[in-house]
């Protein structure tokens, strides 16, 4: 059955003040200050508290090539089965975590990890009082609560560019699996657009230098994950086997920009720019519509040898 989130587990920014903290970030990186460390933590976290269902009601239902689906596909290429012990990080509105308690029936188990609290109060509203699924506030940095070797799988849906230590991060994901135990992730692989998807892409990041040079630090000055050398290190120190990939796409009509608004007006982007840098968005993509955007996702497979 679901619980209600762990009240006990590393506190976070409240909701009324993460407007503000979001206000301060803008001002921070459109004088130019990088969105890069605790700046960057505080950013995202203080995002998923006043949205914490963008990814799965704005990117989890666009169509992909082949019939992906952004947490279906997640968890069918951990190969899941009934009864096991699932760990599912950053698990937001608890889009991939109910996808593998489906598989994993009422014999099997996930944990769920966030550290914002509204994100874990609508994944708990949103899941049936059958699934097996515990919700826990806290980072994937520490899980004190989860033993050494003792789940089987754990699942990571377009978290991993988002945690400020990764390796610290992988080292506990790799405590706390069996050995043979599998690590399944999803990123955003823009360094993979098609050439029309990254003329498009490359005038919403012209807005965003304009208006938020900053924003353009960090993960977005770097190759996708896994392919950046540090992010190699850090998969192969913490002792993890070769991370096999496999790049899909999910589909993005646009055929005005209310179409396109839908979606880009819950991206960190947006939430990077003021009002005026909104505006300035919204036009830039409105000059080029209609257009097909294919987001370029990347997943990517790893487990504990053993």
């Amino acid at each position: 059955m679901s619980h209600p989130p762990d009240q006990a587990v590393a506190a976070v920014e409240p909701a009324d003040t993460a407007e503000a903290t979001i206000d301060d970030v803008r001002r921070r990186i459109a004088a130019g200050e990088p969105l890069v460390g605790s700046l960057l933590t505080h950013f995202f976290r203080a995002v998923h508290t006043v949205d914490p269902s963008a990814v799965e009601d704005s990117l989890a239902p666009l169509p992909g090539n082949r019939g992906i689906h952004l947490y279906d596909n997640l968890v069918a290429w951990a190969s899941m089965v009934a009864g096991e012990r699932v760990l599912d990080v950053g698990t937001g509105s608890g889009g991939a975590a109910r996808a593998a308690a489906r598989v994993v029936g009422p014999t099997g188990w996930v944990a769920a990890v966030d550290p914002v609290q509204e994100a874990l109060d609508l994944a708990a509203e949103r899941t049936p009082p059958e699934m097996s699924i515990t919700y826990r506030r806290g980072g994937v940095e520490s899980m004190p609560y989860l033993e050494d070797r003792s789940l089987d799988c754990a699942v990571a849906s377009l978290v991993f560019e988002e945690l400020p230590d990764l390796e610290r991060a992988l080292g506990e994901m790799f405590r706390v699996l069996r050995p043979g135990g599998r690590l399944v992730g999803s990123v955003m692989a823009f360094d993979r657009l098609r050439p029309m998807d990254a003329a498009f892409m490359g005038a919403v990041i012209g807005v965003v230098g304009r208006h938020a040079p900053g924003g353009l630090a960090g993960r977005a000055s770097r190759a996708s994950i896994p392919d950046e050398p540090q992010d190699k290190r850090a998969f192969a120190d913490t002792g993890f086997l070769t991370v096999e990939e496999q790049d899909v796409q999910l589909a993005l009509v646009m055929q005005d920009v209310d179409d396109a608004w839908r979606v880009f007006s819950r991206t960190h982007l947006a939430h990077m720019l003021d009002e005026e840098g909104r505006e300035d968005l919204r036009a830039s993509i409105a000059r080029r519509l209609p257009h097909t955007l294919y987001l370029p996702v990347r997943f990517l497979r790893t487990r504990r040898p053993g």
